[in-house]
Formats: structure tokens, C-alpha cells, sequence
């Protein structure tokens, strides 16, 4: 008998719409502060276009970008699971 265990602890994996609903949402459901708006493909390929493509955004999503934290608030997400709440917002 195998048993699946999320790795990064007891909270389990994490799919980008709980991502995004807990951690996300605030900001780029209303593009609060300039923040790209979810589903605006435009918005987020233009900052793509700027920052080195998905590879890019996920670097500053990582690090933080002007009013918004290191990891978005998320500290436990993993590279892969913002990339994935990236995508999904973004269309890209």
C-alpha cells in the first residue's frame, strides 16, 4: 500500500485556484495598485514581453514587485505552484 504525501508539509498540494482565491485574488481580481488583472492575457504578456517571458514573471513573483510581496503572500508555495497560478491567471 503507497500513500501520496504533498511534499513542503502537512498542508497538501495546492492547485492554482486555491492559490489564487487565498493568496492572489485581492489584488489581481481588481487590479489593485496596477497589479495585471486575472484573465487580462493583454496585460500579462506585455509584462512577459518586459520581463523575460513566463520565466520572468515567475521571477518577480518570486522576489516581490513594487507593492507586492515575495511569493504574493504565499510563502509555502513552491516555484511550481505559483508558476501554476501564474499561468492560469495570465492565459499565457
Amino acid at each position: 500500500m503507497e500513500v501520496a504525501v504533498a511534499a513542503g508539509g502537512g498542508g497538501g498540494a495546492k492547485t492554482p485556484d486555491e492559490i489564487i482565491a487565498k493568496h492572489c485574488n485581492a489584488c489581481h481580481g481588481t487590479g489593485l495598485l496596477g497589479a495585471p488583472k486575472v484573465g487580462d492575457t493583454a496585460a500579462w504578456k506585455e509584462r512577459a514581453d518586459h520581463q523575460g517571458g513566463l520565466d520572468g514573471i515567475l521571477a518577480k513573483a518570486i522576489t516581490g514587485i513594487n507593492a507586492m510581496p515575495p511569493k504574493g503572500t504565499c510563502a509555502d508555495c513552491s516555484d511550481d505552484d505559483l508558476k501554476g497560478a501564474i499561468k492560469k491567471m495570465s492565459g499565457l
